[in-house]
């Protein structure tokens, strides 16, 4: 290239070529998969309250799990690991296995947890577990006070017709 002098200065086109192929590079290398690891209480319904009916026996035990999360909320992976069930054969989930979790948001201290209207049925004894299984150990990370259901991102009357979620839940 001619210069103010007239000067002809020599164009190095692969330095340019090398650095944009590092810069490819680095963005080849880089990335790592967003994924961490802990341990949480997950609460599950006792098996023997299930098949007996046996009000002396507790109706929640919790379970100790290592989880890992990245690519969804540790929110969500609570509720999605509930939803799997438990890892001992005395406890068992009693969430519906039709039910659809769209996700699990926080702010100001609730759990939002939204489920897809598709698939949202069960007994009175299925909803009142899916609502403690969920609420027990939400509560239990730091920063989460309470839970509020809601259907397709709607606050509604109930979530499987039997009891009233329209306020958050406390322990």
């Amino acid at each position: 290239l001619p210069t103010n002098e007239g000067e002809m200065v020599e164009e190095k086109p692969v330095k340019t070529t090398e650095v944009e192929e590092n810069e490819d590079d680095e963005d080849i290398i880089e990335p790592t998969p967003n994924s961490n690891e802990m341990e949480v209480t997950l609460y599950f319904a006792n098996r023997a309250y299930i098949e007996s009916g046996d009000e002396s026996l507790e109706k929640l035990i919790p379970e100790r799990k290592m989880v890992q999360y990245g690519d969804i909320s540790l929110e969500e992976t609570i509720v999605r690991e509930l939803m799997k069930g438990p890892e001992s054969d005395e406890l068992n989930t009693v969430i519906p296995s039709n039910v659809e979790l769209i996700g699990v948001e926080v702010a100001d201290g609730t759990a939002f947890v939204n489920f897809s209207s598709e698939g949202l049925y069960g007994s009175s004894m299925q909803e009142e577990f899916t609502i403690s299984q969920i609420v027990n150990s939400l509560v239990e990370l730091e920063g989460i006070e309470r839970v509020q259901f809601l259907v397709d991102g709607q606050k509604v009357e109930t979530l499987m017709g039997h009891i009233e979620i329209t306020e958050p839940f406390e322990p």
